[in-house]
């Protein structure tokens, strides 16, 4: 008996052994989509899909809309997803409306890695996106990340009427008066932080990111790294649309057109986009415009200070 109970265990060590091997090595998008879904499933999210023809939308939703608060949409940065809100999620009023987009090519939005990836056409197929839920059916208030940011800003410039309020965090598309960190140092070496081709180059990509360095294990970072992979063409073909000469200033440009009361949040050690980006924007705006600066934080203000964020965000939302 005792024999038998032995081989038992042993069995089942050995498939424990063999699960985590295949996990790791194998295929760990597993790993990380289980990860995922207990942090959206944690800040009370649910993932749901919407097809139009053969191109699929992600997003995660919160709530269903019957609040007399308006929906908030959220955009997220270069290469990352809609879970890099969720515990920006926990922190806010738990009545809101919310919708976590998976932007284009991000992600489990249908990634096409031909297609034009400039800012404008990112900010149409979320256009597309939005008609598509019904969004447009009342004014609604869009958050947008870094690229995101960019994104939602030119949104409001094109499609005014849709929005009730807008929040831009650390937006891309503005020449900033000073040169960040990361814009020095492309100037001087070919190596590109925010495209790291393996788990070493993704802990220098965070040490950039954030300002307050994380210690992230080395197995998580491999794990991150693999998934990243397979996206490095789209990744490479975006970030060079990103750094071309019409997109590195493509939200100041439409800065003019709107009309939408607006907030900026941005990290005062940010080393990716200089902070000096929200004076270009309170003075284009003037008094459309509030001004959140988070002292000992980096470009990822949702990852490093979500509760202060959340915070200004339900200040803005309930001003």
């Amino acid at each position: 008996m005792m024999s038998f109970v032995i081989t038992i265990l042993f069995g089942v060590m050995l498939l424990l052994i063999m699960t985590a091997f295949y996990l790791y090595y194998i295929n760990p998008q597993i790993i990380h989509w289980m990860f995922t879904r207990i942090m959206l499933y944690r800040a009370g999210l649910c993932v749901k899909y919407l097809y139009i023809g053969d191109y699929r939308y992600c997003y995660a939703e919160k709530g269903n809309g019957t609040s007399n608060k308006p929906t908030m949409l959220f955009l997220h940065g270069f290469s990352s997803s809609k879970d890099m809100y969720c515990t920006v999620v926990t922190a806010l009023a738990k009545d809101l409306h919310i919708i976590l987009l998976d932007m284009p090519g991000h992600g489990y939005t249908t990634q096409k890695v031909k297609d034009d990836h400039s800012f404008l056409a990112q900010a149409n197929k979320v256009h597309q996106f939005v008609e598509a839920y019904g969004l447009d059916k009342s004014a609604f208030h869009l958050c947008g990340t870094s690229m995101g940011g960019a994104v939602a800003g030119i949104y409001a410039a094109l499609y005014p009427h849709h929005l009730v309020k807008l929040t831009l965090v650390c937006p891309a598309g503005i020449l900033t008066r000073k040169l960040s960190k990361y814009v020095e140092i492309l100037r001087d070496d070919e190596v590109d932080l925010l495209r790291p081709d393996s788990a070493e180059g993704l802990e220098k990509m965070l040490d950039i990111v954030m300002h307050k360095k994380l210690k992230i294990p080395n197995w998580y970072l491999k794990i991150a790294n693999a998934i990243r992979k397979p996206h490095s063409e789209f990744y490479m073909l975006l970030m060079e649309e990103m750094k071309s000469e019409s997109a590195r200033n493509a939200l100041k440009e439409k800065l003019k057109d709107i009309r939408t009361e607006t907030q900026v949040i941005w990290g005062v050690c940010d080393e990716i986009i200089d902070v000096s980006g929200a004076n270009v924007i309170k003075e284009a705006l003037g008094d459309l415009c509030r001004v959140d600066l988070l002292d000992n934080c980096g470009h990822s203000v949702e990852l490093e200070r979500p509760y202060r964020t959340a915070k200004v965000m339900m200040e803005f939302v309930n001003s």
